[in-house]
């Protein structure tokens, strides 16, 4: 598919465009300059012109080190070499800069189409642009306002004719995106620095996302398409998540909502927990949430390649630990890995897609009511007040995760122990340790409630004599 890379110094607003050519807020934007690192990719559409945007940490001059303004660097120009079409985006409200003239130099070095697009250009026309934009040497120029939209029939204008000579020369050659299966979508979370960025570089095989030992180098959720064992796997990378109460910034906020947005979007989650500091309150707070959305979870006990001692020993104390926390998910998946070293990371996603299939398990009727009858014989519920409590029958409600209901003469004497009795049984039964499931009990119909009852009136009769 034709690829778009918005590139440039910092606050240009190349995230602006992003979200605006996407459709949605997906990139964090914020007034501080260098919010973005890694890049965003995503579908967008400019008119009838259909594309991948790919949004860019902003461009400083070329570092020499291992600085964390390298990575961004690197995986910026990256981002170019990827791409079709560059759009170089400038300030049009403050002027260019020094950095943006050594960074136009070092754009006409790659062999790249490349837009000039002069941004915070708000009503005015491009005839107006001062003659130091077109000093940079780029034979196209629009100028735009990507927060009010301004200017965008002239971008596409500019678009089009290099978007048109791509389809020409490779469209056929294509399978169209919107042909294929849905991917399953994973997010990988955890609190800052716990190695969800290494991880996920594991899996890809490249350094794709920017690492290092700074905590809270991610702040956008990054979603990557992969393939594993021919399954299709979206991959959300998130911000670290710290407890609320520690938040007090506006941009970590930011990117904690945004991470808790990319959990809602997908149909697993791996919690990657830094073996040197478990289990904390942040954890269960974040596997609890998770399980309240109803997501299968895999927790993965990170670095665990760092700990001393018996590593099996270790790894009972953490499952005993887990598991009595939450026992509504009895055989929740709990994996000692190591993402630097690749130590158990394809094993994490064997068993994400065991977890995926449990998840969106469908039970017929027949087959629920043959368990319940067997269930009830197996362990009755306890009588009500004296009177014998009765199971009518249970269906499936929802899919994605399984939920279930439980009809009953008397909810009460089902609801709690009985009712975590059923849900595990069920589990037994059914192959579902790997996924949560949903089970509520509803009182049976009263195949009298709200009719009328019949009055007779009493007639006399006399005896005959």
């Amino acid at each position: 598919m034709f690829k778009i890379a918005i590139i440039g110094k910092p606050n240009v607003g190349k995230s602006t465009l992003f979200n605006k050519l996407v459709g949605r807020q997906l990139a964090i934007t914020d007034n501080i300059s260098g919010v973005t690192r890694d890049r965003k990719e995503s579908k967008a559409n400019l008119g009838p012109l259909k594309f991948i945007a790919i949004d860019t940490a902003g461009l400083e001059n070329e570092a020499s080190d291992e600085s964390l303004e390298r990575r961004m660097f690197e995986q910026t120009e990256n981002a170019v070499m990827d791409a079709d079409l560059c759009l170089f985006v400038v300030d049009g409200k403050n002027g260019l800069t020094q950095k943006d003239k050594i960074l136009a130099d070092l754009m006409r070095k790659k062999d790249k189409k490349i837009i000039l697009v002069v941004n915070k250009f708000e009503g005015k026309q491009e005839e107006v642009l001062p003659k130091e934009y077109y000093r940079l040497g780029f034979p196209e120029m629009v100028a735009i306002s990507a927060e009010h939209r301004e200017g965008f029939p002239q971008l596409y204008d500019k678009i089009e004719p290099v978007y048109e000579k791509y389809e020409q020369d490779f469209a056929e050659h294509e399978i169209s995106l919107q042909d294929e299966d849905l991917p399953l979508q994973i997010a990988i979370v955890g609190k800052p620095n716990a190695g969800k960025s290494t991880f996920l570089n594991k899996i890809l095989g490249a350094e794709r996302l920017i690492t290092g030992p700074e905590a809270g180098i991610t702040r956008d959720a990054i979603a990557i398409d992969h393939k594993f064992q021919d399954q299709k796997i979206r991959f959300i990378d998130t911000a670290g998540i710290r407890k609320k109460s520690n938040i007090t910034e506006k941009l970590e906020n930011l990117s904690a909502t945004d991470s808790f947005r990319a959990i809602n979007f997908s149909q697993v989650v791996i919690l990657l927990i830094d073996a040197n500091s478990l289990l904390d309150h942040q954890d269960a707070a974040l596997a609890g949430q998770i399980l309240r959305e109803g997501r299968g979870l895999i927790f993965a006990i990170n670095k665990i390649d760092t700990v001393k001692g018996d590593k099996e020993v270790f790894l009972r104390e953490v499952r005993k630990q887990i598991q009595e926390i939450f026992k509504e998910v009895d055989g929740i998946p709990i994996l000692g890995v190591s993402a630097k070293s690749g130590y158990n990371v394809e094993k994490t996603l064997e068993f994400a897609i065991k977890v995926y299939e449990q998840w969106q398990t469908y039970l017929p009727t027949s087959k629920l009511h043959e368990w319940l009858k067997m269930a009830e014989l197996n362990h009755p519920p306890k009588l009500m007040k004296g009177k014998e409590t009765k199971l009518k029958y249970v269906t499936q409600i929802k899919r994605r995760p399984p939920s279930f209901a439980v009809f009953t003469n008397y909810p009460k004497a089902v609801e709690g122990a009985y009712l975590r009795y059923l849900a595990n049984s069920l589990r037994e039964t059914f192959d579902l340790s790997l996924t949560p499931i949903r089970m509520v009990v509803r009182k049976s119909d009263n195949p009298f409630a709200g009719k009328k009852e019949k009055t007779f009136s009493k007639k006399t009769h006399k005896s005959k004599k």
